[in-house]
């Protein structure tokens, strides 16, 4: 008697169900299974980025580095980069953004980290976001109803200025913003 082909393959494949397998239990969760990893903020410290937070290409050619915080299409971006300016005028500019708002969500406050001073803004409400031309040159503005803007602005101790700010729909600034603390907390450790 002859045995199809196929039948053979079925038999085959069915044996191969049957085997016992090693399989764990419990599964990580992803974001706990995922590597967190440092920045350096002008070669002095680091900033230990959650690995919730994850990596992409800058935008633009001033930001040293990127991140999207959130998930699918509800997410932020948080930007990394050294800056000029004072203190005051760069914060008056991000409050400048946005529009409207929870007066009592709008807040700064000056924390000292190790030997860094951080002044932690938050801001929200429509934010006024420019599409080209970078933050001081023309390009379109495209207004973002519902927005929020965790930022540090992180002053080393030779006065120079380092920016770290997540900006994206409220929900996701807001229910990232200890992560965001904690992020920039990490860099007197």
């Amino acid at each position: 008697m002859r045995i199809p082909r196929s039948y053979g393959l079925f038999v085959c494949l069915a044996s191969i169900s049957l085997c016992p397998i090693n399989v764990p239990t419990t599964f990580a969760d992803d974001a706990t299974a995922a590597k967190s990893e440092s920045v350096s903020v002008f070669d002095e410290g680091k900033l230990t980025i959650p690995a919730a937070f994850k990596r992409t290409e800058p935008a633009s050619r001033i930001i040293q580095h990127e991140f999207k915080v959130g998930e699918d299409d509800a997410t932020a971006r948080l930007t990394m980069m050294p800056a000029g300016g004072g203190v005051e005028a760069n914060i008056k500019r991000w409050k400048g953004q946005f529009a409207g708002g929870d007066e009592a969500e709008q807040k700064t406050e000056k924390i000292k980290v190790g030997k860094w001073e951080v002044h932690l803004v938050d801001v929200s409400g429509s934010y006024a976001e420019r599409m080209g031309g970078g933050p001081f040159f023309g390009g379109k503005t495209v207004q973002r109803e519902n927005y929020a803007m965790a930022g540090a602005v992180i002053v080393a101790p030779d006065s120079r200025l380092y920016f770290a700010k997540l900006i994206g729909p409220a929900d996701v600034v807001k229910s990232n913003r200890k992560l965001f603390v904690d992020m920039i907390k990490s860099l007197g450790q």
